[in-house]
């Protein structure tokens, strides 16, 4: 074993500023519940960032909630991503900044002329078509919301009813939010407003934060880095659930490292998926990974849509999953958890996942039909786009 890495991630969880609660939900309906509550009784101020932001039965829900607060005088400020949130047009945003609300789209796509007065870009209407076709495949996959600044709710959870009990009897898609509170948040409200003012900051360490942002070329580099030394320095667990598995080399040997290191690696992904091709994706790092001794889970109960980790005694709950869009291109954010009930509520629930899932064999894999690995083989050489 690496005792400089084992050393190093000792340091880190000894360091971090922890927050003062930590709650977990699995239940979408509960999370949500959660926060139109808080929404509700906002006392001064509401931060909204989301990647999918739809107006169907759970959206209109909260933009209703919103409405309220903004006539209570409440500071309310929404970002929602220019793909993500693809069914938002002028008419939709303007329902909202009547009312008090402060909107910001982000990259919207460069042919959608009626949102560019709500970038982030304070450029001329050139400049930011020719900044918006550059970043195209840029998005903000973030889910935070802050209430107050003092409480924060992150996780995999769009905004979408998608990820609440459907009305067609199939179960709902499997996620994890969490709500958390305490003086780190501050950092997180600053963090918000660097991508609302599209600040480029200098960048100091702040690996005591108990939050992963990658909002900059350094803090992504960074971010990328730390988790694969992360998973490298476990000694007892690396447990995963990834709702989209493809991830870089250095993550596949960085699992390598900690199976070799005595850890014991599982990953748990979806048999079936929202990106319907994603799964054949996933198959072609299989063999690799289960060749190293990996033990691979696909559930097929629910569509995976949450992004957790344990690692040894921490946890990271939040919007990044092992692809490389989130690796390469989308703003994500991960919250860090160390609370002892904390990490045992994930255990539970990741066993519990387990036992309804199918586990991979390598003969397994020998025996699906080649036109499928031929599929995936395809698909997998425009990974760096998905």
């Amino acid at each position: 074993m690496n005792k400089n890495l084992m050393i190093k991630n000792r340091n880190l969880i000894t360091s971090l500023h922890k927050w003062t609660s930590e709650d977990i939900y699995f239940s979408s309906n509960d999370y949500f519940n959660d926060l139109i509550y808080n929404i509700e009784n906002a006392k001064h101020s509401i931060y909204f960032e989301c990647y999918i932001f739809y107006q169907d039965i759970l959206g209109r829900k909260i933009i209703n909630a919103l409405v309220k607060a903004a006539q209570r005088n409440i500071e309310i400020r929404l970002i929602i991503d220019g793909y993500g949130s693809l069914n938002w047009n002028a008419q939709q945003v303007s329902e909202l900044t009547d009312a008090g609300i402060l909107i910001k789209i982000y990259h919207p796509l460069p042919w959608r002329i009626s949102l560019y007065e709500r970038t982030t870009i304070k450029k001329n209407f050139f400049v930011k078509f020719i900044y918006l076709v550059s970043r195209i495949n840029k998005r903000n996959h973030r889910k935070l919301y802050i209430i107050d600044r003092k409480t924060a709710w992150s996780g995999s959870m769009n905004i979408s009813a998608d990820h609440i009990n459907p009305q067609t009897g199939n179960k709902p898609w499997f996620d994890c939010g969490i709500k958390i509170d305490g003086e780190p948040i501050i950092e997180l409200v600053d963090n918000f407003n660097e991508i609302w003012e599209k600040k480029r900051l200098i960048i100091s360490d702040n690996t005591h934060l108990p939050f992963r942002a990658n909002n900059n070329i350094l803090r992504r580099k960074r971010k990328n880095s730390e988790l694969a030394n992360l998973i490298e320095s476990c000694h007892d667990r690396v447990w995963i659930i990834s709702a989209y598995l493809a991830p870089s080399q250095r993550i596949i040997d960085a699992l390598k490292t900690a199976e070799i290191n005595g850890a014991d690696v599982k990953l748990i992904i979806s048999h079936h998926s929202d990106v319907i091709f994603f799964p054949l994706i996933s198959t072609t790092y299989y063999a690799e990974l289960l060749q190293a001794g990996i033990e691979i889970y696909e559930n097929h109960e629910h569509i995976i849509h949450a992004k957790t980790i344990l690692l040894d005694d921490i946890a990271l709950v939040g919007s990044s999953n092992l692809n490389h869009r989130s690796f390469l291109h989308d703003l994500e954010i991960d919250i860090l958890l160390t609370k002892p009930l904390s990490l045992q509520t994930l255990k539970v629930k990741f066993n519990q996942l387990i036992e309804n899932s199918n586990k991979i064999s390598i003969s397994e894999l020998k025996n699906s039909p080649w036109y499928y690995n031929l599929l995936g083989k395809i698909i997998w050489n425009i990974r760096y786009w998905l």
